[in-house]
């Protein structure tokens, strides 16, 4: 296959100019590695190619005479590529599928997204904090790239991730959650990784003064990570893992509603029911109040606006419990992965002497973790 660079001359100015506007990043719409080393051995080197939308010669890729020797050094028809990338949209010719509208628009997005960051102020950063269990048969894959996209385009690039981060990484756990000693173990397998990596950086002088936590576990796990994380460190937890984590930007995007209400006086035991991802099973045996969505359904917190809008909620929910005289709470939930973990970190020390999490499985809930 011809490379175009050597049929078109293009300047070092402008070559310049392309590599600044795509940050030495490869533009095509998922790719984005570095292209100033080698893939494999990570040496430093050129390893960029230009790339024309429309070829520069009318018999090449998208092609068109006339046209094609017009915008054969405009640099709104050039696009910096790696040599699969370039490859990927040059071969065949004439024949190759990609149009000459989804490669402008996948300049124009990598560019855009390349701006954003140029132009960031009041950025913060923000430390990840990934997390996985198996949950029933689902073993989960958190990858880290996907949260640090998620980081960027959640925050409208106002929080950048640090370059390091937190993988408590369980999803070879080979205990099912229905064995006797899943819950002890796993309970464990938490306190030591939070004890050794996660402890430190948030007691350092130099720690992050910002969070970002992406987990996949089973519900009371994700709350027991939330209360030892605590909320003296700012953090988002993301949800929606099959949209790469990513919160819902659609401006119709549907606003949920709670529904709560406590009596004036309470027995210091009480059950609570949550009822957010979906309708629960009312526990037996103990007063049950219930705090609950006025349609459950899994994917209801879509935005961190609703997200912000739950923990408001339920915070005036705890404290309405701590008013009324509860001290020892037994937790039934049916909760998003983001609620559960905010869950955790609201459950403030000082609030409550007991707090127990329970899971439901069928026909009945069952005792899972204490969180104090």
């Amino acid at each position: 296959m011809a490379r175009t660079q050597e049929r078109a001359y293009l300047s070092p100015a402008l070559r310049r100019d392309l590599w600044v506007a795509a940050a030495g990043r490869c533009e095509f719409r998922g790719c984005c590695k570095p292209i100033d080393q080698d893939f494999l051995t990570k040496k430093r080197c050129n390893v960029s190619e230009y790339a024309h939308i429309i070829a520069d010669s009318p018999a090449g890729a998208r092609g068109v005479a006339g046209v094609s020797e017009q915008l054969a050094a405009d640099p709104s028809n050039l696009m910096l590529l790696c040599f699969d990338c370039h490859a990927r949209v040059d071969r065949d010719g004439l024949q190759n599928p990609y149009t000459a509208e989804q490669l402008r628009a996948m300049k124009r997005e990598h560019e855009e997204r390349i701006q954003l960051i140029y132009s960031a102020t009041g950025v913060k950063e923000s430390l990840p904090i990934l997390m996985s269990f198996p949950v029933g048969a689902q073993v989960p894959i958190i990858e880290i790239e996907q949260v640090r996209h998620a980081i960027l385009e959640n925050s409208g690039y106002r929080r950048f991730p640090l370059g390091r981060h937190i993988h408590i990484d369980r999803a070879d756990f080979d205990v099912q959650d229905g064995a006797q000693d899943f819950w002890s173990m796993a309970d464990r397998a938490v306190c030591s990784i939070y004890d050794r990596q996660i402890l430190p950086e948030l007691t350092s002088r130099d720690g992050p003064s910002h969070l970002t936590v992406a987990a996949f576990a089973p519900i009371p796990m994700l709350m027991k990570l939330g209360a030892l994380l605590g909320d003296k460190t700012e953090a988002m937890v993301l949800d929606l893992p099959s949209d790469g984590w990513l919160w819902d930007k659609r401006a119709d995007c549907p606003a949920p509603e709670f529904i709560h209400a406590i009596p004036g006086t309470l027995p210091r035991e009480v059950a609570i029911a949550v009822s957010i991802s979906n309708q629960i099973v009312r526990p037996d045996g103990r007063e049950v109040l219930e705090f609950r969505a006025k349609e459950p359904n899994r994917g209801i917190l879509r935005t961190e606006a609703h997200l912000q809008m739950f923990r408001r909620e339920f915070n005036a929910f705890l404290m309405g419990l701590v008013r009324a005289g509860a001290r020892v709470l037994h937790i039934h939930p049916a909760t998003p992965l983001c609620a559960s973990v905010e869950i955790g970190r609201m459950l403030l020390p000082k609030m409550f002497e007991e707090i127990h999490v329970w899971e439901w499985q069928a026909p009945q809930w069952k005792p899972a973790l204490r969180l104090k």
